[in-house]
């Protein structure tokens, strides 16, 4: 069960957002060069896939939000910190949905070249040496010799 549906206080947008983002951060700090967090091309492969899926979901994210904010009727809504004439909150709303919407069309772009590096790490294999290092194996063959 996902954490927004468990019993108990439901998480708002903006909670569940923040801990998405925070995750990422956490991540990014996990896979940080010389940590060890990719030790072959699978690990990869894994995690390329979840993000793929990130940014699958990420555009609906978006224009739910735009929707969201498209439903608040213009008069409720104050522009606190106008920016030229005829800056309105309709204005306003009417740009928060079209920069969204490119920021949703840049993730499709983004989504589609991970999709890709998703299909190429999948065709990858570790090639790991054999190292034999059991003083055993070298007992055993100095008796065959």
């Amino acid at each position: 069960m996902s954490p927004d549906r468990a019993p108990g206080p439901a998480r708002t947008p903006y909670e569940i957002a923040n801990a998405v983002g925070e995750e990422i951060r956490v991540l990014n700090h996990r896979t940080a060069a010389g940590i060890g967090a990719f030790p072959d091309p699978s690990s990869v492969h894994d995690v390329v896939t979840a993000l793929h899926a990130i940014l699958f979901h990420l555009p609906q994210a978006l224009a739910q939000a735009a929707a969201g904010l498209a439903a608040i009727p213009a008069e409720q809504i104050r522009v606190a910190l106008p920016d030229g004439d005829g800056d309105t909150a309709a204005a306003r709303q009417a740009r928060v949905s079209e920069e969204l919407a490119r920021a949703a069309e840049t993730l499709e772009i983004a989504r589609a070249h991970v999709a890709a590096a998703s299909a190429f790490t999948s065709g990858l294999d570790r090639t790991v040496p054999v190292v034999d290092d059991d003083p055993l194996d070298d007992l055993v063959a100095a008796f065959h010799d």
